[in-house]
Order: C-alpha cells, then structure tokens, then sequence
C-alpha cells in the first residue's frame, strides 16, 4: 500500500497525486504519516495542501511532527518549507514542546523558521526560548526572536528588550523598538526616547511612542518634523496624527507645535499636505486644524475639492473655525457656492452660538443645501427657543431641507408648541401637513392621533404615507385603528407603510389585518406583510407565512423564508428546508442562508456544496460553517481541493480558519 501511493505521488498528473494522497483521509498509522509527508514535498500546492490537512485532521501531532521537521531542512524546496510552517502553526500549542526541542540544532534557517512558527503560535510556554534566542549566533534568528517577543506582549522581556535597543546591533536594535511599542510598557520611554537620537533608529522609535502617545514625548517628536530624512519627518507626523486619535489634548499638541515649528508650521505642514501620500496629507491636514492658523483656511479650502480627504479637512477647519468664529463668518460672503456650503458644514460641526446670526440668515438664501444646513446648526447649538423659526422649513420646496427641519424641531422638542404643529396637520401646503405629522409622531404626542389620523385620508400621497409613520411611532392603543385604514389604500405604497406600520405597533386585529396583505395584488404590499408577520410570535402567523410559500413571486417567497427562517423552530426549519430544491437560485439560496444557525443541516446543505451555481455553493459553506458540526473541516476541505471559483474558495478560507480559531 505505502510503496504503490509513493509510486504514485511521481505521476506526471497533478490530479493522480492529489487523489493518491485524498486516498488516505481517515487512514491511521505510520505508513500513512510517511506517504503524507511525502507529498508535503510535491510542486503543486493542490497536493501539498491536501496532504496538511489529512494530517490536521487525522492523525495527533506526535505522529507527524518529526517528519514534518525534517522538511524545514530542505534548502532546495521552498513549497515544502513553507507548507512545514503552515502545518506546524495550524498545530498550534501541541507543537510547543517538540518544537523546542528542535531548535537545538546548528541549522541557523531551521531555527529562524522554528522561532517564527511559535512567535505565530504565541504560547508562553516558548518564552524561555524565546529569550534565549536573543543571544543566538545569527543575527536573523535574534531579530525574529526580538520580532516575536514583541508580539507575546510579555512585561517580563522588557527589560532584555530594552537592553537591545540600547547596545550595538542595530540589526536587533530595530525590531527592539517595534516591539516595545506593541508591549506598550511605560519603562521603555526614556529608552525610546533616547533612540531618536540615532538616526537609524528614529523611526521604530518613533512608530513604538506612538502606541504610548504620552504628552511628555512630544517634545522629542515634533522637532522631526523638520529634521533629519523625508521619511523621519513623515514618520513623526504620522506618530503626531496617532497621538490625537489616542485623545491627547488637543491644546498641549497645538502649544508644542507652535513652541517647536514657529513661523515655519504653516509652510512645513502644507508641503506635507500636498503629499502623494495619503496617511502623510491627513496628518498634515489634521496638524494644520491644531495650529488654529487663519492663513491655513484657503488652502485647506483649496483642497476640500478632493473628496477622499473632505472630512479630515472639514475637521481641522472646525478646529480653526471654533478658535475663529468671527472669521469664518467674515469671509462667508465672499465665497463660492461650495466653498459656502463647507464652511457652513464646518460651522454645524462647532457648535458655537456665534454662528446663529449666520445660520438665521442662511434660513432665507436661495440654496437648499445652505437652509437644510442652517436648520442642522440651530439644532446643534441646543437652543430651544430658536425652534420656532424653523417651522417655514416644513414647507420648503426640497426634501432634505424638509427632513432637516424635522431633525432639528424634534431636537429642540422643548422650545416647540404642539399647537403650532396641529396647526401644521390642517395648513394648504401638503409638506406642512406631511412634516408636521412625522415631528408629532417622532415626539410621541398621544394626544395628536386623531388629527394624524385624518390624514390618512389626505389627498397627497406622502402626506398619507407620512401620517401612518407617524402613528406607527405613537405608543397608543388607538393607533391600530387609524392604521387599519390605509389598509384598503389604492396606492401600493401606502398599504406598504401601513404592514410595516402594523408590525411594530400590534394591537387587536392587527395579526388578522396582516395575514390577509399575504393576498394583496401587489407584490411589494405581500413582502411587507410577510417580513411584518415576523414581529408576531404567533402560530397563525407561522401558518399563513407557510401557506405563502407558494406565492407566484419569488421575491415574495424570498421574503417568506427569511422571516420563517428567524423564528427558530423545528417547524420553521422543517417549511424552509422544504424549498431547498426550488428551481428559483434566489429561492433556493435565501432557503439555504434561512438555515444559518440551525443545528443538524450538515447532511441537508452538504449537497448543494456542488451545485453549480456558485453563489449557492457560497452560502452552503457559510451555513455549514455555522452549524458547530465535527464533520463541517472535512467536508470544506474536500471541497476547496476542487473548488475553482475565487470567491467561494475565500469563504471555505474563512470557515476552516473560523474553525481553527
């Protein structure tokens, strides 16, 4: 047996191998362990990869890894390396012990990849190791000790780290800085600190005080800016944008700034901006907010054309325009049209009072953008006696100032007179009476659901799809009344509105109302009823969404299943499982993705593992994945052997790694 699978691992045909080595999943015993590791050292991936994962999954580690080790010696086949070191990190704590004892050996490549396998496992077991190999002979396997101790994040080391930084192998003095940053102990700042002193050093040094982003080191950063190589001075300002993400205060760091780059920061930071790197130009631009320097303001504007960069522009503009209110709004006029629109944004996002004279003018101007604008800055100044001038918006001509509006009246709720807004359910300009309904109905007013109510009736369409919005958010036991109404609704969307309305409210009659919708002549009306009835722990609701599964639209049935499939049931599941072979793909894979979470489906989804549609193969390795059964590794490992497409080969990648971790 062993003698003729070797025989055949020397075909010239990759599937021969493959299916020689796939020959002995489930296989125990030595001969087997020899023929697979074997086939570690084959040229194709497809059988290197077949061979690691029988041995993952059918045979302990003590059988396999001796031979596993033997192939990290082979100088002349990368592949086999490389898959040794898959396999041996995929082992993960098991491999520990005979790892260590590995590395008593005079190959220095052996035991550099021997310390990159239990960096990556990250057992505590391997410090020692680990410590010990700080003193190794060769220069590459100290630096991937230093690399891994880093990433153990162990106090301990720190102290040995510390101590390589500051001797005389930059070679190791290197990834010592990059791993005292990842550790993130205070005791290594002065020797950070100390390391930017030397120039080769500056930028680990640099990227590890980031991770502490201490006020106190700031000194010591921002003089690189200026100083030293291009790629220092960008390191420095990279490490400057990490300390006011991490909430350094924002003060100190625009004191620092000024204090370290005087008249010099405008000029330095606006070369940086122009950067053709984007972390560097963010940096930049965020530095430039900080300093709080008016002549920063049209440049800044200059570049708030580019859209990647717009909100890290708006907020150093927020930074300047709450240090400079009086000058944002000096310049206003004077300004295009989408520059006008940026600082009005920029002015929203101050919050400062002095804006209001601004933010009440542009209530009236000619641009929709600016008035749904001003209507946002009100709001957010938080003064509810300026509510009031914001109910002409209601009627605006536009949507978005219109919802605007809405926002900020519901915001300052405290400064508005509900009278002012029942007033509104009555006035000539269907907007009013659309918008006056949703802010009544977002501030919860009982007391407005009969006026609401009439509304149901309105004309307009919006208006009659606003009022039964408005009622769904209205906790009232009279709401279910008015709502029942617009169920006969000859516009399909109303009677939409009106399901979805009837979901979230409930109430008598409600679950009767909704399973009749299962019949309406539209088929958007059927979805909302269908995803409505979800809201229902009802078993008549289970019962007519059952019956619905054999509705004429797919996107109906669609619908249907993902709601039956939330319920949880073994009724549930047993409906859903009964649309698995439908000839719709949609039906079919919504069918598959409603089984997701569900218990004992391995044998039910396994099939459609083959299918060929690949979406359906997709969703199966998903919903398989989900299922908590032994038998799922092996399944997707036979799968992704042959699987062709990328994307499904991804999501069998996701599901083995899921299940590994």
């Amino acid at each position: 047996m062993q003698e003729r699978l070797l025989e055949l691992l020397k075909n010239s045909d990759v599937e021969v191998r493959r299916r020689a080595v796939e020959s002995l999943r489930g296989s125990t015993g030595g001969s087997a362990v020899v023929v697979l590791v074997e086939a570690m050292k084959d040229e194709s991936w497809r059988v290197r990869k077949t061979a690691t994962d029988i041995l993952l999954q059918s045979f302990p580690v003590r059988e396999y890894i001796e031979g596993v080790i033997s192939l990290l010696y082979l100088d002349d086949n990368a592949g086999a390396r490389n898959s040794a070191i898959d396999l041996l990190i995929a082992a993960g704590r098991d491999a520990i012990p005979f790892l260590i004892d590995a590395f008593a050996t005079s190959n220095h490549d052996v035991r550099k990849f021997i310390i990159d396998v239990i960096g990556e496992i990250s057992d505590q077991r391997a410090l020692p190791l680990l410590l010990g190999a700080l003193k190794d002979e060769d220069e590459n396997v100290k630096a991937s000790a230093v690399e891994h101790l880093g990433r153990l994040k162990e106090p301990s080391v720190v102290d040995a780290l510390i101590e390589i930084l500051q001797g005389d192998d930059l070679w190791t003095a290197y990834p010592a800085a990059d791993a005292l940053g990842k550790i993130c102990d205070r005791r290594a700042i002065p020797a950070l600190l100390k390391a930017l002193e030397n120039k080769t050093l500056r930028e680990p040094a640099l990227r590890a005080l980031a991770s502490f982003a201490d006020p106190d080191t700031l000194d010591s950063i921002v003089p690189l800016v200026v100083s030293g190589s291009r790629s220092v001075k960008e390191e420095a300002l990279r490490t400057l944008s990490a300390f006011y993400r991490k909430g350094v205060d924002e003060e100190v760091m625009a004191d620092r700034l000024q204090v370290h780059l005087g008249d010099r920061a405008l000029d330095i930071l606006l070369k940086f901006a122009w950067s053709s790197r984007a972390d560097i130009r963010l940096a930049a631009i965020l530095m430039l907010g900080l300093l709080r320097d008016l002549d920063a303001v049209q440049p800044l504007l200059d570049m708030s054309a580019e859209e990647d960069f717009r909100d890290e522009i708006r907020r150093a503009l927020v930074f300047i325009g709450r240090a400079h209110p009086e000058y944002m709004i000096s310049i206003f006029d004077g300004l295009s049209t989408s520059h006008k629109r940026f600082i009005a944004e920029v002015a929203v996002g101050t919050g400062r009072r002095e804006f209001m004279p601004l933010f009440r003018t542009l209530l009236k101007d000619d641009d929709g953008h600016l008035r749904a604008l001003a209507s946002r800055g009100i709001a957010a100044a938080g003064d509810p006696a300026l509510a009031a001038i914001l109910l002409p918006l209601l009627g605006d001509e536009y949507d978005d100032v219109q919802e605007a509006a809405v926002d900020a009246i519901v915001a300052l709720r405290e400064g508005i007179e509900t009278e002012m807004l029942y007033r509104g359910l009555s006035d000539s300009n269907a907007a009013v009476r659309k918008n006056s309904a949703l802010v009544l109905g977002r501030l919860g007013i009982a007391e407005a659901v009969p006026e609401i109510g009439f509304l149901v009736k309105d004309a307009v369409v919006p208006v009659r799809k606003a009022a039964v919005r408005a009622l769904s958010m209205i906790a009232s036991p009279s709401t279910v009344r008015h709502i029942m109404i617009a169920l006969t609704d000859e516009v399909p969307d109303i009677r939409v509105a009106a399901a979805y309305a009837l979901g979230e409210v409930q109430g008598p009659g409600t679950l009767d109302a909704l399973v009749l919708l299962l019949s309406d002549p539209d088929d958007s009306v059927r979805v909302a009823a269908a995803k409505a009835l979800g809201m229902h722990p009802d078993e008549r609701a289970f019962d007519a969404l059952q019956e619905a599964l054999g509705d004429r639209n797919g996107f109906v049935v669609a619908a249907v299943l993902e709601t039956i499939g939330r319920m949880g049931t073994e009724k549930a599941r047993e409906a859903v499982i009964s649309m698995l072979d439908s000839e719709d793909d949609e039906i079919r894979r919504t069918a598959i993705s409603a089984l997701y979470g569900y218990s004992g489906i391995t044998e039910i989804v396994s099939p459609y593992l083959r299918h060929p549609d690949w979406a359906t193969r997709k969703i199966s390795v998903e919903v398989i994945a989900s299922s908590g059964d032994p038998a799922v590794r092996t399944l997707l490992g036979e799968m992704y052997d042959v699987e062709e497409d990328v994307t499904v080969r991804k999501a069998i990648e996701d599901a083995l790694h899921a299940d590994r971790s």
